[in-house]
């Protein structure tokens, strides 16, 4: 998170690192050590802030929104070795320890986000997972971006 007007250059690019400029080496690097074709792959993540903006997110939102593009532009430009995005929501991982919520904070939090989710629950990593053996198994796929978001870019924006 990060206030527009806390933004820096330095903030800015900090903040890219991990969440565009290294995938996009990993799409400059990861042929050389592929078996090629389609039935090798790369599969990325973004969030779901890259398909509903969340106030002081905007630096980041944009880094994740930019991946979708990234995703496309490198499956034309790595074929036939295939390049997909997966972008889940609210996932309950133990990064959630990282960020600085007690565990009665990360409770109350994930009930009301599963008040607005049509699924009704807040996936584990294990969900989550699914989407990735999918772009993995699909040697059909490539460019795409699969939303494992529990549909939360469909609520109501409070």
């Amino acid at each position: 998170m990060l206030p527009i007007q806390d933004i820096t250059m330095d903030k800015l690019i900090q903040a890219g690192m991990v969440r565009f400029f290294a995938p996009l080496m990993v799409g400059k690097f990861a042929p050389r050590y592929l078996s090629g074709g389609r039935n090798s792959s790369i599969t990325f993540t973004t969030g779901a802030v890259s398909e509903r903006p969340i106030p002081n997110w905007s630096a980041v939102g944009s880094y994740a929104s930019g991946l979708h593009g990234m995703t496309r532009g490198l499956a034309l430009d790595l074929k036939p070795l295939r390049v997909n995005l997966v972008s889940p929501g609210f996932v309950d991982t133990e990064l959630w320890a990282n960020t600085g919520m007690s565990e009665e904070q990360k409770r109350k939090a994930f009930e009301e986000a599963e008040k607005k989710m049509p699924t009704g629950k807040v996936p584990d990593a294990g969900d989550i997972a699914e989407s990735y053996l999918y772009a993995m198994k699909d040697r059909n796929l490539t460019g795409a971006v699969i939303s494992t978001n529990g549909a939360i870019c469909l609520c109501e924006v409070e």
